[in-house]
Order: structure tokens, then sequence, then C-alpha cells
């Protein structure tokens, strides 16, 4: 078996065939595909759809885990990977699309190099500002330039990335169960650093849809999420710093601060009880809140 592809599954059955018919129409054959759904404890119709799907197409290779109840998706990857049989392994997400070639390019760029890790383009449909796209294929072995060029620790996806297993399991990686979102950033920052070289791979993409209905997309669960994704950005930015790794430079924020030091219009008021500092245009408008956390390690979420 060369790929084992991970999908937790909750409540997608609108369009968990789009994804089953992404994996069933790769160019590598489906011999060499296993895939492994992480039912996690869906109420709707996911189990019935997946069901029926596999009886029209016998000759893919499935392995269903149920969950009484949701447990997230990080468990529901931890434990799915338990039972993972092929060379390298997929983290899939439900409502997600690749392209065609995008298992057999990326397994056979990374054979060819021995690489532990190889890596798609990534589209973010949602925030286009957080895609990755790859012109040419490389291979990179030293940290820095890794985290650099996969820009990791900003953007973890998982799902741009096929891992090793023997590299995985040797390692003992794992997604942190008391991340509700952003459960990737940290782990997928401590792949890249310690794989023995990963390779880029152009004409392979893996597409973020934008769900109006998904966990990602509901606008009650913002606050939250901002908050996780900043604990998972300061968490890699400790773990980079043990290293002596600089996290990814982003020009946008630096000219946003460029701009504080500036223009006068632009003040901020420190608010000691939150622990913050509230920038304000003209003294009235709020404009962008920073931690004295964030200040102090001189890098900016």
């Amino acid at each position: 078996m060369k790929i084992s592809v991970i999908i937790p599954a909750y409540n997608c059955a609108g369009y968990i065939r789009q994804t089953l018919d992404c994996i069933r129409t790769q160019t590598l054959p489906q011999k060499d595909i296993e895939i492994i759904m992480f039912l996690d404890g869906c109420t709707d119709d996911t189990a019935f759809t997946i069901q029926q799907y596999f009886k029209d197409y016998s000759n893919m290779n499935l392995h269903v885990i149920r969950a009484e109840y949701q447990q997230g998706v990080a468990n529901a990857r931890n434990s799915a990977v338990k039972h993972a049989k092929g060379e390298y392994i997929h983290f899939y997400d439900a409502d997600d699309v690749i392209n065609p070639d995008f298992y057999k390019k990326l397994y056979d760029s990374a054979k060819q190099v021995d690489a532990d890790v190889a890596v798609a383009s990534y589209i973010n449909e949602r925030n286009r500002h957080n895609s990755v796209v790859f012109d040419g294929e490389c291979v990179l072995s030293v940290p820095q330039d890794k985290i650099n060029e996969t820009r990791v620790d900003k953007c973890g996806i998982s799902s741009r990335f096929i891992i090793k297993r023997s590299f995985w399991e040797y390692n003992r990686f794992s997604f942190p169960m008391d991340m509700i979102y952003y459960s990737d950033i940290l782990t997928m920052t401590k792949v890249v650093y310690n794989c023995n070289r990963i390779v880029f791979v152009p004409g392979v993409t893996y597409w973020y849809k934008n769900r109006p209905n998904s966990m990602s997309a509901v606008k009650k669960t913002r606050k939250l999420r901002w908050m996780y994704y900043r604990r998972a950005r300061i968490d890699t930015y400790v773990f980079l710093c043990q290293f002596d790794v600089k996290p990814t430079y982003d020009k946008r924020y630096n000219y946003k601060w460029l701009l504080f030091n500036v223009f006068p219009i632009l003040t901020s008021v420190a608010d000691n009880d939150m622990g913050i500092e509230k920038y304000k245009l003209f003294g009235l408008i709020p404009v962008l809140k920073v931690s004295n956390k964030q200040k102090t390690m001189g890098w900016h979420i």
C-alpha cells in the first residue's frame, strides 16, 4: 500500500461524495490507496452516503471507524493514523478537493529523492492571501529553508503534505487534543523541521473549500478560532526558538507596523487589565489589538 488517506468526517453528507470522487479518479491505482474514514459522531446521513458510495465502487479500499459522539479533528486523526498501512499518509479534510495527479506525483517525487515529506500547492478559497503555490520542484533539507518555503508556522494545514508513515511513527507525532481549531500548525512545524528532506511538487494542488456551514466558516466561532490561532502561533514560535530557527517573515505585517511608527494619526491605548494594547485611527476608530506577550516576543500575529 502506497498511500493511506485519513478522513475525519462529521456531518458532511452533502459533499462527501465529491471528496470520494477525487480519490476514486486518482491516476495512482486504487490498489495502492487505502481510505480510513473516521465517522466523528455524525448525526446526519454521512454514514449512509458512504455506505451507498462503496456499494457502487467496491474496488476502493475502505476502513471505517465510528465514534458514538463527536471527539474533534485532532482525536479523529490520531486514532485513524494508528490503523494506517500505507508507506505515506495523507490527512484529508472531508469537504476539500484535490486534482487527479495528486497522489501519484507526490508519491513519485518523494520516492525519487527519498524524502520524508512531499508538499503540494495550497489554495484557500476563503482567504486567498494564505494560499501557497509552487512553480517548480525543489528539495530542501536545511531547517530554516524548509520553514521559510513551506510557511508552515503560518499555514500549517496538514492536508498540503504527504508524510512517510515510518517517520511519523518513529517521532511519535500527534495532534494536540486540547486544540479545537488549528491543531495542525505546531504538529506540522515539528514534522517539517525534523524531516530528512522535503520535496516541493508543482502541478498538484489541494483546494481548501469555503463551505458556508463548515466549522471554520461559522461566524459565531470567529473569536474562539482567533484565540486558538494565536495560541498555536505562540506555541510554534517557542518551538522554533529552541532550535534558533526564525518564524516566517511576512512583509504585510512589517508594513503595518511601519505605518504606526510613521503616521501620528494612529495612536495606541494600553489596557493593562486585559494585557493588550489597542491601536486607534484618529484616537477613535479601533484598528488593531496586540497582546503584550506578542510585543515582548518581537513578532506579531
